[in-house]
């Protein structure tokens, strides 16, 4: 060693008086227990729910709180002992670095609830307050107080697994089982839960289903009982759904589980029937009855990398301004693949009104689309069933929406349109822009009608048909108002949040019925037992006959007189009657203004270019009408000028669709669907143009696209 390179005796004591690499090791740990281990533990242990629509176990939540909460300052630690085998000046270097990147971290989060914008500002302040504490921490200033929070990771995670929430998820707790129950009829019971699915879209204004859009749902209403007037009575999923499986009225205080929800059809008919559940959004089926349940077949080396993968970008979320929020994958409308590597849908974290909270909902789904989910489904229905419960939810038509009514899909953006909610929540927007996402929703109710379609097509083909008890029902509703939430139930929303459809088919049912009085979905677990001809053994949730009352997230509740809320879902099925008409799906693809100039040839109406604005035409190469997905149908984008400018789109130089631009993330955007009528095979030509002028003497302004 040279004569420079030696320590001199100041440094020596210098060097002394540091922490050594395992009380430097607990400073940090504490530091990174505060700064990021307790908020996102906060978040995760008001919203158990989160863990339980992904299937995960106990041990899986214990392991990511462990490894979550102490290997990270572990890799610290090792890098420091690395480092101080090269140098003590380049470990303590490296350690105030550390200090001050988790302190900053910390800062932000104190900042973020005191100013909240520009992030700019959050960031300096953040990053001066972090080189701060880590000058005063090498002048020892704050060391003994550090020394005082090394015991913070312990406490952190015995907070949350044993104090949270998280704790019913985390502790052994018994799970009831069967009941003894004579079931006099035995008949196959199929049931199918919907999300999302407000009942209005199926209606025609004349109180009947749209034949035209939904087929399948109008043939099971030509054999089954429609309960035109159901409501449910929770507006999310994980309150929502345990009432549908239990009969009881939700309780915010419970999970959806076993161990919570001991009396469901799962205990009632677990003696006499087997059970082909894909229950995926909750787990109201014990294990001891549902074994095989498909939330729980992916290994746990794969469901722990899921579970660190989608809680990275929330905790990016948790820790980065709100104002870079944006530019990161939205965790708002699922519970899962939240950096978009796969395509799994699940739901999301539920909000408590905390802006740092994840706006939210449950949503069901897996990682599979839903097509699979339902092959899978109806595969499970077998010829000569007779004991058999087969039951699934079905993700759709919950947002977001990605199909066409055949089931094909015309985009992957599981945020379009998101910016117009606020915080997911509020319709943000004007009339005319939420009209752009009913026509999204209305063509992913066709998806949902295609998928019972082929459940219907598999009763038929097992000979089933006639024989099995047939549940069609939806866990709420949703609507699409602006200035009106997209799921939290108001008094201005629920006609559309509360009416869910609810079909009923009895065995050997053959001739179908409209039952107008009112029913709660709270009554459909006792309507199945009575098909079934056995005694409900439990007692009967009230359903008021002249009132509608729909449960929140929280502790709150909207409630309405059952005549005002059908007239609010009388006027949501008149807007869609006046939107889009009554012509099937050709006018739901023909939505915007303008409408009449759609088929017209371009060169007809006198284009004219747009100076310094016109861009060259877009060409869709390799177009294949008959792929599964034509993500080309969905033309988006953003333009020059303010919103609520009315727009064309031509292809091959004739009018395909028309639209209007809007105000979304403070730019001036355009979303038009384009229907698959208006390409062909192999190339097309792609012009948007500005329509002036009214329809008699329209002019089209060239934009390009």
């Amino acid at each position: 060693m040279s004569a420079e390179s030696q320590p001199t005796p100041a440094d020596g004591a210098t060097a002394a008086a540091r922490p050594s690499l395992l009380v430097g090791g607990g400073h940090l740990a504490a530091l990174w227990a505060l700064a990021l281990a307790q908020p996102l533990f906060d978040l995760l242990g008001r919203n158990p729910d989160f863990f339980v629509a992904r299937g995960n176990s106990s041990s899986d939540i214990v392991v990511f709180a462990l490894v979550f909460t102490l290997l990270p300052p572990l890799a610290m630690v090792a890098v420091e002992a690395i480092a101080l085998r090269i140098s003590p000046r380049l470990r303590w270097a490296i350690h105030l670095g550390l200090v001050g990147l988790l302190s900053a971290a910390l800062a932000m989060q104190v900042a973020k609830q005191l100013i909240g914008r520009p992030a700019g500002l959050l960031l300096v302040i953040a990053l001066e307050a972090g080189a701060l504490v880590a000058v005063f921490y090498d002048r020892r200033f704050l060391r003994s107080l550090l020394d005082v929070l090394i015991p913070a990771p312990v406490i952190v995670l015995a907070a949350f697994l044993f104090f949270s929430d998280v704790s019913e998820l985390v502790l052994p707790r018994a799970e009831a089982g069967a009941i003894h129950i004579q079931i006099p009829r035995p008949a196959p019971v199929v049931w199918i839960v919907f999300d999302e699915f407000p009942e209005g879209s199926l209606m025609t204004p004349g109180g009947a289903i749209d034949g035209r859009r939904y087929p399948a749902f109008a043939e099971l209403g030509r054999r089954s009982t429609w309960y035109r007037n159901a409501t449910t009575v929770a507006g999310f999923t994980s309150r929502a759904v345990p009432t549908l499986l239990t009969g009881r009225l939700p309780d915010s205080s419970e999970l959806p589980i076993a161990a919570d929800q001991p009396h469901s059809v799962f205990t009632l008919l677990g003696r006499s029937y087997e059970m082909r559940v894909m229950e995926n959004a909750t787990r109201i089926c014990p294990a001891a009855l549902c074994p095989g349940e498909e939330q729980d077949s992916a290994p746990q080396d794969e469901r722990l990398t899921d579970l660190f993968s989608d809680l990275r970008v929330v905790s990016e979320h948790l820790l980065l301004p709100n104002a870079w929020r944006n530019s990161l994958p939205d965790v708002s409308q699922t519970f899962g693949d939240f950096a978009g590597e796969g395509q799994s849908s699940r739901p999301i974290l539920s909000s408590g009104g905390n802006a740092e909270q994840l706006a939210g909902d449950f949503a069901a789904g897996v990682g599979a689309e839903e097509s699979e989910r339902i092959a899978e489904f109806a595969s499970r229905i077998e010829p000569g069933q007779r004991a058999v419960l087969n039951l699934i939810h079905v993700e759709k038509p919950h947002y977001p929406w990605t199909h066409l009514p055949g089931g094909r899909r015309y985009t992957d953006l599981r945020d379009e349109l998101l910016d117009l909610l606020d915080d997911g929540s509020v319709w943000q927007t004007t009339p005319q822009v939420t009209g752009i996402a009913l026509q999204r929703h209305l063509l992913e109710a066709g998806y949902a009608d295609h998928l019972l379609g082929r459940v219907i097509a598999r009763l038929k083909r097992t000979g089933l048909w006639d024989r099995a008890l047939v549940v069609v029902s939806a866990d709420h509703g949703g609507a699409v108002i602006a200035g009106e939430p997209r799921r939290n139930p108001t008094a201005r929303n629920l006609g559309q949040v509360g009416f869910v459809p609810l079909f009923v088919k009895a065995p050997g049912q053959r001739r179908g019925r409209v039952e107008d009085g009112h029913v709660c979905t709270s009554d459909v677990l006792p309507k199945v037992v009575d098909l079934l001809g056995a005694r409900y053994p439990w007692a009967r949730s009230p359903c008021p006959a002249a009132r509608v009352t729909v449960a929140d997230q929280g502790s709150g509740q909207a409630s309405l007189p059952l005549a005002t809320a059908r007239r609010q879902r009388e006027a949501y099925v008149a807007r869609i009657q006046r939107l889009f008409g009554d012509g099937g799906w050709g006018g739901v693809f023909r939505f915007g203004p303008n409408s009449e100039l759609i088929g017209r040839r371009v060169a007809a109406l006198r284009p004219v270019p747009a100076p310094g604005q016109a861009r060259p035409p877009r060409w869709l190469h390799r177009v294949d009408l008959a792929a599964p997905d034509l993500p080309f149908l969905l033309q988006r984008g953003s333009l020059e000028g303010g919103p609520g400018q009315p727009l064309a789109l031509a292809a091959d130089g004739r009018i395909a669709a028309v639209g209007r631009s809007f105000e979304e993330g403070g730019e001036t955007r355009y979303s038009i669907l384009l229907p698959p009528s208006a390409l062909h095979d192999g190339a097309n030509r792609i012009d948007l143009y500005r329509v002036r002028g009214t329809s008699a003497g329209a002019r089209l302004q060239g934009l390009g696209a």
